[in-house]
């Protein structure tokens, strides 16, 4: 009896033991990150690479741009896994009087590193994927086609030597790379390309990818961030002939990254993520505020952050009124607590302002007493079309006359993203409807190597059970003014949706 007992626990030994191993990681986990794409862009004619990932993969159909729906904000957002009220970007500008009187293009890595010098050394606060990845021992490049300053946020301690980001325009072109050795490389392989010049610089990064970080790296975490179509739509709008062709190439460059990808035995053993950054709509100008020496406004397409000299609250429920009585007007964030003594204090939880008919900052994740913005604004927008047929009109702050093609706001064609995933990690052939967003893929990237999300995090891993999901709209009025703000939620995680006047 003794020896059939231990000839069953033989037997069953290696399935305990095989049950008890943790799942294998992937070879390679490669995010691509494509911006300004909407998600109606993808079509079989234009993205037939992308459209076929799509269709195999799981696609989420909820995923959210994280607000302002602007580049850096979502870059710090995807690098932390965490909101602007605690990585600290509110927007593409920056505003530090202690460093400059004028607004910071933070696009730029240069005045994004002067951010350090108002935070404890640091250009973000909380930790990002580079450190948590180099203290595991997993090795992780970020690349990046776009500004100095967003290729900075992939991974913000790169140029401290910590690890390595790929970007054509450090310096003014005299570096592409941190650290120094990696630079020097790159340089004397493929040398020198204009950063942030559109096609030109996404086809010598993608480049780079293929040819040298795949290649002769060999990392097991890669961000690839694709400057287009947000570059050539600005200019020429969603669904222009030039959009289109610069469409077509950034589905050309995924398609020779998946034949690289199998050249080199990978394809079955890659999980791979598309997302982009945020939405895009068409943007006529008008002008609904006049120049006060007092505030210093950053428009942001269909948002505008308003900074008020000494956070004063007199001067803020001004404001406020004035915005209030605008018709283009839509909703409004201030503190939720009265400023005093030349500061606010943020309250969490809180879903008014304290001025009447105003949502709380904290709502939209936007509360940073240091150096965030007293007021946010967004503006009115509609389903009228462009001159393609592309539906999504906002209105902004501008030049009468003028017409911009943008993002930043609070609609549905920029709040709503791209996110769909291949490989073994992810449910194939699956449509995913429960609310997502761009702070999960910080979350996300660890759980895929095995390493616990941090309760700091205010994302969660897309792998897994999904969780429960609703939506809510809540008002903020005051005599016959009425604004409505919608905003999904998947578990505990939040995201907003849109902004608008009541109905």
């Amino acid at each position: 009896m003794k020896m059939k007992r231990a000839g069953l626990i033989c037997l069953l030994l290696p399935l305990f033991l095989a049950a008890a191993e943790p799942p294998q990681r992937p070879a390679l986990t490669i995010v691509l990150v494509i911006d300004g794409l909407r998600p109606d862009s993808i079509t079989p004619e234009i993205m037939p690479n992308l459209d076929r990932m799509k269709k195999t993969g799981a696609w989420y159909t909820h995923s959210h741009s994280v607000f302002p729906t602007v580049t850096r904000v979502n870059t710090a957002s995807i690098s932390t896994g965490t909101l602007p009220s605690r990585h600290g970007i509110v927007s593409n500008q920056l505003y530090l009087p202690a460093v400059s009187s004028k607004l910071l293009n933070d696009g730029d890595y240069e005045s994004l590193l002067s951010l350090a010098k108002v935070n404890d050394g640091r250009v973000v606060g909380p930790k990002t994927l580079g450190e948590y990845f180099k203290d595991a021992g997993i090795h992780y490049v970020a690349l990046s086609s776009g500004s100095t300053g967003n290729a900075l946020l992939l991974n913000p301690t790169a140029p401290f030597g910590t690890s390595e980001v790929i970007n054509s325009g450090f310096e003014n072109g005299s570096r592409v790379a941190f650290p120094d050795s990696l630079n020097t490389a790159l340089l004397a392989r493929f040398g020198k390309e204009k950063g942030d010049s559109g096609n030109p610089s996404l086809l010598w990064t993608e480049r780079v990818l293929r040819e040298y970080v795949l290649e002769t790296m060999h990392p097991q975490v890669i961000i690839d961030w694709m400057d287009q179509p947000d570059s050539i739509q600005h200019q020429k709008g969603v669904s222009s002939p030039e959009a289109l062709d610069a469409l077509r190439l950034v589905d050309r460059q995924i398609g020779l990254l998946q034949d690289k990808l199998k050249q080199m035995g990978l394809d079955g053993k890659t999980d791979i993520i598309v997302t982009c950054d945020h939405g895009f709509d068409y943007e006529p100008a008008s002008d609904f505020l006049k120049p006060d020496s007092d505030v210093a406004v950053d428009n942001e397409g269909g948002t505008s952050l308003l900074y008020v000299k000494d956070h004063a609250p007199e001067k803020i429920e001004q404001l406020v009124a004035k915005l209030q009585a605008n018709e283009s007007t839509n909703a409004i964030f201030v503190a939720a607590t009265r400023p005093a003594n030349g500061t606010f204090r943020c309250s969490p939880r809180a879903e008014r302002g304290f001025a009447p008919g105003t949502f709380a900052l904290d709502l939209a994740h936007e509360c940073l007493p240091s150096h965030g913005p007293d007021v946010i604004v967004t503006w009115h927008w509609d389903d009228t079309k462009n001159a393609f047929g592309v539906p999504g009109t906002q209105s902004v702050l501008g030049r009468p006359g003028t017409t911009h093609n943008g993002h930043g706001s609070l609609n549905p064609y920029t709040t709503h993203t791209i996110l769909l995933a291949v490989g073994k990690d992810f449910k194939q052939g699956t449509t995913i409807e429960v609310p997502t967003g761009n702070v999960d893929l910080a979350p996300t990237l660890l759980a895929i190597e095995g390493l616990p999300a941090p309760s700091s995090m205010e994302g969660r891993p897309l792998t897994g059970p999904q969780p429960k999901s609703s939506t809510r709209r809540i008002q903020a009025r005051t005599g016959q003014y009425c604004a409505e703000l919608e905003i999904s939620r998947a578990g505990n995680q939040a995201y907003l949706d849109q902004a608008a006047r009541c109905r």
